[in-house]
């Protein structure tokens, strides 16, 4: 063990995520900067297992005080964290959902200053995902309340394709249904 502790904390934030130890963890990284930071470096670890757990913790963050989270959210952090929502395994996807979605509903600011960028962002995702990541993005468009993409919304209308997203009363549940309650909020 080195004399002073400089630098990332990201190896005993790696193995507390391994242990589970993720209440203590989530209290660490509220406390300590080094260790919030280590938690958002572990989310390019190449370990998938890693990267939904970190996202789970942040996620866990937001929820036990909704400003620790906010002074690390500049642009790159918070469009890596947007973009997991993409990726194909289904544990980091679905946290990533989560953690996304409570991120834009705690957090207008970002929004507004992301705002161009998101919306070119669901444009793609909605030519490009999955069918789950379509309904995750039909959710977010109805929450942000994103009228400018009202016409992509209508497309939507008549898909019969079930989706499961993780959220409560989310699952199996057709993207055209999904697109009927987002034009409703547009």
């Amino acid at each position: 063990m080195p004399f002073l502790s400089f630098g990332s904390k990201k190896k005993k934030v790696r193995g507390m995520l391994e242990s589970g130890q993720f209440e203590l963890l989530v209290q660490d990284a509220i406390k300590d900067k080094k260790v919030m930071e280590a938690v958002i470096e572990l989310l390019d670890d190449g370990n998938p297992g890693i990267v939904g757990d970190a996202l789970l913790v942040l996620t866990q963050i937001l929820e036990t005080d909704r400003k620790a989270l906010s002074k690390y959210l500049d642009e790159k952090s918070f469009k890596k964290l947007m973009s997991l929502i993409h990726h194909r395994n289904p544990y980091i996807r679905e946290n990533a959902m989560v953690l996304s979605y409570d991120i834009i509903r705690t957090y207008p600011e970002l929004v507004a200053k992301y705002r161009p960028w998101i919306v070119e962002e669901i444009k793609r995702g909605l030519r490009e995902g999955n069918r789950d990541e379509k309904g995750f993005l039909l959710v977010v468009i109805g929450e942000l309340g994103l009228s400018e993409l009202k016409p992509v919304v209508e497309e939507f209308v008549g898909v019969e394709d079930k989706v499961v997203l993780p959220f409560e009363g989310k699952k199996w549940v057709p993207l055209g249904q999904i697109a009927k309650e987002t034009l409703e909020k547009l």
